[in-house]
C-alpha cells in the first residue's frame, strides 16, 4: 500500500508553502521594478519563486516515486540532542560568548552519533569552534564576543 504522508511529500509541501507565502508577501509589500532598475521586491520575489518551484518539484517526485516497503524508523535521540544543542547555544552565547557556545553546540550535537568516540567528539567540537572563530572573527570581521560579553 502506498503512503502519501512520507517524508519527501511533507518536505515538498513545506518548501512549497514557504516559497508561496514569501512570494505573495514580497509582491504585496515591495515594488518589483524592472530588471534594468530593480526595486526592493525583485530579488525576494525571484528567490521565493524559485523556492516555490523547488517545492513543486519535490511534491511531484514524492507523488510519482515508489515508496519502499520498509521505511526507516524515526529516531528521537538524535533529534532531541540536536534540539538541545541549539537551545544550549542560545542560552550559553549571551553569557560566555560564541566560542564556548559553538563548542557546546558541537559537542552536544555530536552525541547524536552513538558510534563516535568521546575523544573524536571533543576534537570535532574544538575544530568546529576554531573554524567558527576564524571565519566570523578573522575573515568576516563580525564583532561578536568570542569569550564572554566583554569578549576579545
Amino acid at each position: 500500500m502506498r503512503s502519501y504522508l512520507n517524508r519527501d511529500l511533507m518536505t515538498g509541501a513545506l518548501i512549497f508553502g514557504l516559497g508561496l507565502a514569501a512570494t505573495l508577501y514580497a509582491q504585496s509589500n515591495y515594488q518589483l521594478g524592472t530588471f534594468r532598475t530593480p526595486g526592493p521586491g525583485l530579488f525576494p520575489t525571484l528567490v521565493s519563486s524559485l523556492l516555490t518551484l523547488v517545492g513543486v518539484g519535490l511534491l511531484l517526485q514524492a507523488l510519482l516515486a515508489p515508496v519502499p516497503e520498509n521505511l526507516p524508523q524515526f529516531e528521537t535521540r538524535p533529534f532531541v540532542l540536536v534540539m538541545v544543542a541549539v537551545a544550549a547555544f542560545a542560552v550559553i552565547f549571551p553569557y560566555l560568548g560564541y566560542a564556548v557556545a559553538v563548542f557546546a553546540l558541537s559537542l552536544i550535537a555530536s552525541f547524536a552519533d552513538d558510534q563516535m568516540k568521546l575523544t573524536h567528539k571533543l576534537v570535532l567540537a574544538a575544530v568546529v569552534t576554531g573554524i567558527a572563530v576564524l571565519l566570523f572573527r578573522g575573515i568576516l570581521g563580525v564583532r561578536l564576543p568570542v569569550f564572554g560579553m566583554g569578549g576579545f
